[in-house]
């Protein structure tokens, strides 16, 4: 999921998608809303929108097998997420029937009512859909009144959403965020910065 700024691709995309083709993996860019093209959509409600609006279409007029990776265009993923890898984990999480969070970057603990997982997720750099799940998740998000992804994958409970590796993903993250401009806050969002020395680490 990204977008364009003046006919150009977001230059994100580029970084995410170099390190996407790197590791093995085939890209397509599916373009989502510019917010300054579209003053009536709210920050916060953007990339639900271009889920909903955007990718589910998009998805549903192509063919593929069990299920497709989305990702947004700051996710960055680590060395050893390779395709075989990271099919091996989806194996072991019932692939065929779950959506499962694969890039996120802190799992904070929620156990109040509106959260009845008991966890609020931040994060959705990389999610697997499975093909069974696709319709439902159209009917969820219709249905719902557009909101932060965060927030919706957090509280759904209509919908099997699994978290990958959670333990591990604490000292061990599988897809980084790179440092960006949020389109929410308009301010730069902490992340991982593409230097030299970075390239050098992650390899």
């Amino acid at each position: 999921m990204t977008y364009k700024k003046n006919g150009k691709w977001n230059e994100s995309f580029f970084i995410s998608k170099k390190r996407f083709q790197e590791k093995g993996y085939n890209v397509t860019p599916i373009e989502g809303y510019n917010l300054k093209q579209h003053p009536e959509i709210k920050p916060n409600q953007v990339v639900y929108l271009n889920l909903r609006d955007k990718v589910i279409p998009y998805l549903n007029n192509k063919r593929y097998g069990d299920g497709i990776l989305v990702a947004e265009d700051d996710a960055y993923v680590a060395d050893f997420l390779t395709p075989s890898f990271l099919l091996t984990k989806l194996k072991e999480n019932n692939h065929t029937e779950s959506i499962i969070k694969i890039g996120y970057q802190k799992v904070l603990k929620h156990p109040k009512s509106g959260y009845p997982r008991g966890y609020f997720c931040v994060g959705n750099q990389l999610i697997w859909f499975p093909r069974k799940q696709m319709s439902k998740l159209k009917s969820e998000l219709d249905k719902s009144k557009a909101q932060h992804l965060n927030g919706f994958l957090s509280k759904n409970m209509n919908l099997d959403i699994k978290l990958l590796d959670q333990e591990r993903q604490k000292k061990n993250k599988y897809v980084f965020e790179l440092e960006h401009i949020s389109t929410t806050t308009g301010k730069t969002r902490k992340g991982l910065k593409i230097n030299k020395k970075t390239k050098k680490a992650n390899n």
